[in-house]
């Protein structure tokens, strides 16, 4: 028998020879080097990119309107053509474009919801008890503590608004009724959000004695986007109400929404064939399930008068003329209004709101004398939540601290503020005036613009602040003044486990500026080169409309209307695409 080292030598001999005795496989052809297209590149040191896509739609000119997006339509609302005079109060929609598809558009006459009808018919049905005088004072001597305060009487609040620590709000009083309408009257002026697929709209100005002020003592009107009908919502006898406004700012969260949720308990089972069979009567098996159990116990949030979310407004033009910095807060299933603390500055309209990350953002605006700007103001919002052991939920939401302001950089001087820099301009970022400084430059101030966020991908999100007005016409409202036609966008803070939020931590890590918590100027252009509208783009305006896509295209916005330096009241509508 062979030695082990014979046997290992045999072996390695063999493996040497082995690739001599191979044949030579034959010669490839050289493939064709393909080029990868390139990805849209949204931030770099060329700056951010959009462009702008005309949408054909018949005309439908107005300013001062509202406009929200649900399932890839868009619900305008309201505004005017001429100066104060509310145009209807139907519901236009646009069939936004999508994946080859032409838009399309139909109008919707406004009619109440059958729910609102039926609980108007039972009120209307209900027997009324009529309280005489021995009826009064039977209870008075069964309860002779009744004329006994226990506390001081409450404050009013002040016809401005202002300073909530200063007068507490206005109760809702019995004895002041609200229209009992079942639709909303055409309207301007007014804002609104979207809270799952309901639209909530609050305030506006009426064509009454003047385009006044409607004072409906804090009623929520809410359009549904199923059935295509309005209800609305009065707050709880208890509640304060906010004072009735114009030209002031909305936006929404869908929290709170799980109010009750009991932990998930184990049936228990008396024998092994309960254990075995589990729900299966109830369902079936997967190879036999019974149709229709699913459907039968699926529940609706917005169905039956129920609701979740909050419905935010902030600052505007009160009835006696002043304007407010105040932020009140809606709880749709409570039906109640809460105070938050007021924003910083000074009162104002026309101001740019939007929610991003538990954050209101709040830009620009108009305190009767200048546009505002120079400074991005956010306030921290946190749900309530309870937890009693055998159940636990969301209560609601609140302010965490008080308002933080960003500031933009001192300019270097004057002219600084007023006009482009040389170095954005070789970059092609912006044509427009801004505020700041080469390095760092700001928006400048600016009312009656939008603010909407938007996705870029990757966990990436920006705050995109689109147009507005620069400076008012002498005559006010009634004609047109200076109007910006630029586009920003600020970083805010990436979501975590992304990998936008991975990035911004190895640019950290390696002292390099990510890029959050700074505005930059958007370079602007057409969607298509050889369509001329595009070219042209929607140009500088105010008093306009828009809202985000959502996820339709995550990283578009929607643009309606609006009143041009002409004076002429616009009806086109425009897509703005971030990258």
């Amino acid at each position: 028998m062979e030695s082990f080292s014979k046997l290992k030598r045999r072996g390695t001999d063999l493996l040497s020879s082995a690739s001599q005795n191979m044949p030579n496989m034959p010669n490839m052809p050289n493939m064709p080097q393909v080029q990868m297209p390139s990805m849209p590149r949204i931030g770099g040191q060329g700056g951010m990119r959009a462009t702008w896509q005309h949408v054909s739609l018949p005309s439908l000119p107005r300013s001062s309107h509202s406009l929200d997006i649900v399932a890839g339509n868009a619900y305008l609302f309201g505004g005017e053509v001429e100066a104060r005079k509310p145009v209807d109060n139907d519901m236009h929609v646009v069939v936004l474009p999508w994946s080859g598809a032409p838009a399309d558009y139909y109008t919707i006459k406004a009619k109440p919801s059958p729910r609102t009808s039926a609980a108007e018919d039972s009120a209307a049905a209900a027997p009324t008890t009529t309280i005489t005088e021995e009826d009064e004072t039977e209870s008075e001597l069964r309860d002779p503590l009744t004329e006994v305060p226990l506390s001081s009487p409450p404050a009013r609040a002040s016809a401005s608004g202002v300073g909530s620590e200063a007068a507490s709000p206005v109760p809702f009083s019995k004895d002041e009724t609200v229209d009992s309408a079942s639709i909303p009257p055409p309207r301007i002026g007014h804002a609104t959000a979207v809270i799952g697929t309901r639209i909530f709209v609050f305030g506006g100005r009426a064509d009454v004695a003047g385009s006044s002020t409607l004072e409906e003592k804090g009623r929520v009107w809410v359009f549904e986007t199923k059935t295509h009908t309005w209800t609305y919502l009065d707050p709880h006898h208890s509640s304060p109400i906010p004072p009735a406004r114009s030209y002031h700012a909305a936006a929404a969260t869908e929290k709170p929404r799980d109010f009750s949720i009991k932990p998930l308990r184990l049936r228990r089972s008396s024998t092994w064939k309960e254990w075995a069979e589990g729900d299966s009567a109830e369902v079936g098996i997967p190879q036999r399930p019974i149709v229709g159990t699913t459907a039968e116990r699926a529940t609706d949030d917005e169905a039956e008068g129920a609701g979740f979310g909050t419905f935010i407004i902030h600052a505007g033009c009160l009835a006696d003329g002043t304007r407010t910095s105040d932020v009140w807060a809606f709880d749709v299933h409570a039906r109640t209004w809460k105070q938050l603390p007021d924003a910083p500055g000074p009162a104002r309209g026309g101001a740019a709101l939007a929610l991003a990350r538990g954050r209101l953002y709040r830009f620009g605006g108009f305190d009767g004398e200048s546009e505002l700007g120079g400074q991005l103001d956010t306030l921290q919002l946190v749900v309530d939540e309870f937890d009693d052991q055998n159940s636990r939920g969301e209560i609601g939401i609140f302010a965490r601290g008080k308002w933080e302001t960003i500031t933009a950089p001192p300019s270097s001087g004057s002219a600084a503020a007023t006009t482009t820099t040389s170095s954005a301009e070789e970059a092609g970022l912006t044509a427009a005036p801004h505020a700041g400084t080469s390095t760092d430059p700001w928006p400048a101030p600016r009312s009656v613009a939008n603010l909407s966020l938007v996705q870029a991908g990757g966990g990436r999100e920006y705050l995109v602040l689109s147009l507005g007005e620069s400076s008012p016409s002498s005559d006010g409202h009634a004609s047109a003044g200076r109007f910006h036609g630029d586009v920003w966008a600020f970083q805010i803070s990436a979501a975590g486990g992304t990998a936008a939020s991975f990035k911004d931590a190895f640019l950290q890590r390696v002292g390099r500026p990510s890029g959050e918590g700074h505005w930059t100027p958007v370079a602007l252009g057409p969607y298509d080169d050889e369509a001329d509208l595009d070219v042209q783009g929607p140009g500088a305006r105010g008093w306009f409309a828009a809202a985000p896509l959502g996820d339709l295209e995550e990283n578009a916005i929607f643009v309606a209307g609006g009143l041009g330096e002409s004076g002429a009241r616009l009806g086109d509508g425009w897509i703005l695409r971030l990258g």
